[in-house]
């Protein structure tokens, strides 16, 4: 019997190797809809979201600003704690902030660029890592990116070769957003700390779905956010700052969240809080904070040790059958070097976007790149679904 065929024959394993996890795809309403392969995109909406929601609009209702101290700055030092918990910090060593791109504008100024000038990035990291720094060249801050070789890989090597005594911070992803590939973050931060410098690390496409321990990858900034495998919805990004490094920052932007005594309402004085949330700024989007928290609840409940097993086998198999169609896939060829970013070299990708969506197939698109992005509620028969619509979308184009 070819592979093919066992795959006709045999049940989704999600019903064997992972049977407690097909009670979940209950919770995600979609799913009884539509083949929703892109949560690298966005994460499914939860029932627990959903109810999350509702709840907000009844205490501000029912409470009206009083909610403010009553409940929802409960509901924010909830967040935090489920995050620390997921990523092995504590509490006091989280932040939150609107997005990415105001939490990395917030700990970028708190650096000093006085003696070492320069960032090392990677080519293949998200744009938004880069552009903090970009923006702070005609301030004499210098940005040496680190080019892969192939558009899959950057070894770690190469930012030996990059990063010197110059070197102010070191700055990557964990998952490259355009191949999927599990960065190895703790042998880029022993090179960064050997030449005296610090590493953020942009988490965005691996919190969640690939678990991590930043006390063990010696890691000293992480951002992340509750858009994609956390399944939060938009609006929230989330902070982890070293333990010993929270003294030092003093960022030159901020706002009344950063205060050490914010319900003071001091004007003339302003000092920092003691905990990570001094890079904070404005007041959170607490719908988001309601949803974020039904996610995160999630994550911890299946584990996202769990949640990387699934998702490994629904990656390895979707990869194996794109390649059975002769496409070329963009990915790590070691699985354990693979996220749950699939990345198909077909021409046209947006078109092809556009003809799953009429077939309630949601995928998504990067230039050049079809992307599929299973996650752990998604099963072995929905990989087939898709497989099979886009080898039709692709004969119907001869």
């Amino acid at each position: 019997m070819t592979t093919s065929e066992s795959r006709k024959h045999y049940p989704d394993p999600i019903a064997l190797e992972h049977a407690e996890l097909a009670e979940y795809r209950a919770e995600f309403p979609i799913l009884q809809r539509k083949t929703y392969m892109n949560s690298c995109s966005l994460g499914a909406l939860s029932s627990r979201a959903m109810q999350g929601l509702a709840q907000f609009m009844e205490t501000w209702n029912e409470w009206g600003a009083h909610a403010w101290y009553e409940i929802w700055m409960g509901e924010i030092a909830k967040v935090r704690e489920q995050f620390a918990s997921i990523i092995g910090a504590q509490p006091h060593e989280v932040a939150i902030a609107p997005s990415v791109s105001v939490a990395l504008s917030s700990i970028a100024t708190a650096l000093d660029y006085s003696k070492r000038n320069k960032v090392v990035m990677a080519d293949m990291d998200f744009p938004t890592l880069a552009y903090q720094w970009l923006v702070k060249e005609r301030l004499g801050v210098e940005c040496h990116f680190v080019e892969s070789p192939d558009r899959i890989y950057t070894p770690p090597e190469l930012f030996e070769e990059a990063v010197d005594s110059r070197t102010a911070l070191v700055a990557t992803s964990r998952v490259f957003f355009t191949s999927g590939y599990i960065q190895d973050v703790r042998s880029v931060a022993d090179i960064a700390h050997k030449h005296g410098a610090y590493v953020l690390i942009d988490d965005y496409q691996g919190t969640g779905q690939i678990p991590i321990d930043v006390v063990a990858q010696d890691i000293d900034f992480l951002v992340t956010g509750t858009l994609k495998w956390l399944m939060g919805g938009p609006g929230l990004a989330l902070v982890y700052i070293r333990e010993g490094l929270i003294p030092h920052l003093q960022p030159t932007i901020t706002g009344w969240f950063g205060h050490r005594e914010q319900f003071k309402f001091k004007t003339r004085e302003f000092e920092f809080r003691g905990d990570a949330a001094r890079v904070e700024m404005g007041t959170p989007a607490v719908p988001t904070i309601y949803t974020a928290n039904g996610g995160l609840s999630i994550v911890k409940e299946i584990s996202v040790e769990r949640i990387c097993e699934r998702t490994r086998y629904l990656t390895n198999d979707l990869i194996a059958r794109a390649r059975e169609k002769g496409w070329t896939v963009r990915a790590p060829q070691e699985p354990e070097r693979r996220s749950s970013i699939v990345m198909l070299e077909l021409d046209r990708p947006e078109d092809i976007v556009k003809e799953l969506v009429a077939r309630n197939i949601i995928t998504d698109f990067r230039p050049g790149l079809l992307r599929v992005s299973p996650y752990f509620y998604n099963t072995i028969e929905e990989n087939a679904i898709v497989i099979e619509a886009v080898a039709e979308i692709l004969e119907h184009r001869k």
